[in-house]
């Protein structure tokens, strides 16, 4: 993966804040991570805005 690559599934991964979702997903081999990244849910990616 090239670096340009890695640096999009990166700041993908920074938006999943979920601690029991990286939890749920401890035990996946690293070269899924992007799949898994899509696969995420809003619930997955909170937002700071309470009223959304």
């Amino acid at each position: 993966m090239s670096e340009a690559d890695w640096e999009q599934v990166e700041d993908r991964a920074r938006t999943v804040t979920r601690a029991g979702w990286w939890i749920d997903q401890r035990s996946s081999e690293p070269a899924d991570l992007e799949e898994l990244l899509e696969a995420a849910v809003d619930a997955d990616r909170p937002t700071e805005n309470s009223f959304v």
